[in-house]
């Protein structure tokens, strides 16, 4: 009844998280016992912010938002404000003009978009791991590309020694027979929260000028960077937009992508754009851009939330005084816990929690992989739901991604279970180090 291509679509496993019925969202008074989400990246501390603006504007959808508008790319006017918004908060080394940008509904879109216009059926990626789970989807699924991950074993895969694995990966990629068209990079990184130092953005230029690599940067996270104790010296920000690409690297080989997602709390607004000077591939986004037409409504909200700078920057601000806040309170627990995490993080709304310790010993019929999906259904269980290290690539089992953007106590809560379970897990397993894990909101 299908084709080739729609039965492999039929058999994929992209929409199992949505598939299933959500549970009841935990209350602390109305729902008690309901389910934590500690998985989806959104950054809830800020949604009334953004609710109160909505409702405090007159006239916000107009009957110009009930038209074609100037186009699939995005209207002149949000790509204006847009490229505003980047002029005063990426520090980029040209004035970005809307001729620059070029918006679809979301940046999953547009990783789809550009791999498709940068790469050939067989072509591949680098991405460094662990990433993004939904990588895998997004430059895969209909674009007919691959990915080859690179590991990095005990080397800083934020250090200038990371450039020597990923030259490593690209050769051995080639001679097994890969075309690999660039490098795929989240900055900052999504599940680790670690910006990329200048330096080693440089050295990756480098790179990818010498091998003739396109880089892609996805910095949907940019300005979700908080103050913190756990990071030593951290790096801050800097976009590839920010980096003279002179001696490093034709600028045409550049891209950046960005939305409203995270930094402004709004993924359902469904909006992301391209950021490139390479004329060529803006006008191929464009054109496969009707079959991804950004919404008309959605524009509207955000082209207030550009417009007014005064909001936007003060929403900024405080959406990073309280990812500060929580990420301090989470930590603050599972410290006490004594459960590890990735301290080198400074950004995102996430944090890489090492459980490994409580996934028990493996066996021939049960490997750390098998053991780290037993564990997540026994925290789904026990009402906590979040993303594991597997589909994230991760180099070894039993990693989580906690999202710590909730409120304080959906933390709590949410924690709290967390730790009943290792708690049990800790007690009926063998061989599994002592911790402390007595815990008090």
């Amino acid at each position: 009844m299908l084709s080739t291509r729609g039965q492999k679509n039929a058999r994929s496993d992209a929409m199992a998280s949505y598939n299933n019925k959500q549970k009841e969202p935990y209350h602390k008074a109305t729902n008690p016992t309901g389910e934590v989400n500690f998985a989806n990246a959104v950054n809830y501390l800020i949604k009334d912010d953004i609710m109160n603006f909505m409702r405090e504007q007159k006239n916000l959808i107009e009957p110009v938002h009930l038209t074609y508008n100037d186009g699939p790319a995005g209207s002149f006017r949000l790509r204006n404000a847009m490229a505003t918004h980047i002029n005063e908060t990426f520090n980029p080394t040209f004035e970005v003009t809307s001729e620059h940008v070029t918006f679809a509904p979301g940046i999953t879109a547009l990783n789809e978009m550009v791999a498709k216009n940068l790469a050939d059926d067989g072509d591949a990626w680098l991405l460094g791991m662990p990433c993004y789970g939904a990588f895998n989807y997004d430059l895969k699924m209909t674009t007919g590309c691959d990915i080859v991950h690179v590991t990095f074993g005990e080397v800083d895969q934020f250090g200038l020694c990371a450039v020597e694995k990923y030259e490593a990966a690209l050769i051995s990629a080639r001679k097994a027979g890969s075309r690999v068209k660039g490098l795929v990079l989240c900055n900052p990184h999504n599940p680790l929260g670690h910006c990329y130092p200048v330096e080693t953005l440089k050295a990756l230029l480098k790179f990818c000028d010498k091998h003739k690599l396109h880089l892609i940067s996805d910095e949907i996270y940019a300005l979700s960077v908080f103050k913190t104790t756990d990071a030593v010296q951290p790096a801050p920000f800097t976009s590839v937009l920010s980096i003279d690409p002179t001696d490093l690297i034709d600028a045409n080989y550049v891209h950046a992508l960005y939305g409203m997602s995270k930094d402004f709390g709004a993924p359902g607004l469904r909006l992301g754009c391209l950021i490139t000077r390479n004329q060529e591939l803006t006008n191929a986004t464009r054109a496969i851009g009707r079959f991804h037409w950004p919404s008309e409504m959605s524009s509207a909200v955000t082209i207030r939330i550009l417009e007014d700078r005064t909001f936007a920057t003060e929403l900024l601000e405080r959406g990073r005084k309280m990812l500060a806040e929580s990420y301090a309170l989470a930590t603050d627990i599972l410290n006490n816990a004594g459960i590890k995490y990735y301290k080198g993080g400074n950004a995102g709304l996430f944090i890489w929690m090492d459980l490994s310790p409580f996934l028990g010993t493996p066996t021939k019929e049960k490997d750390g992989w098998a053991l780290e999906k037993d564990l997540n259904t026994r925290l789904s269980k026990a009402g906590v739901l979040m993303s594991s290290g597997a589909p994230y690539h991760n180099e070894t089992p039993g990693w989580f991604r906690l999202v710590f953007s909730r409120e304080k106590d959906l933390v709590e809560e949410g924690l709290r279970r967390v730790i009943e379970v290792v708690k049990d897990m800790k007690n009926t397993s063998s061989g599994v180090m002592r911790l402390d894990l007595e815990f008090e909101v």
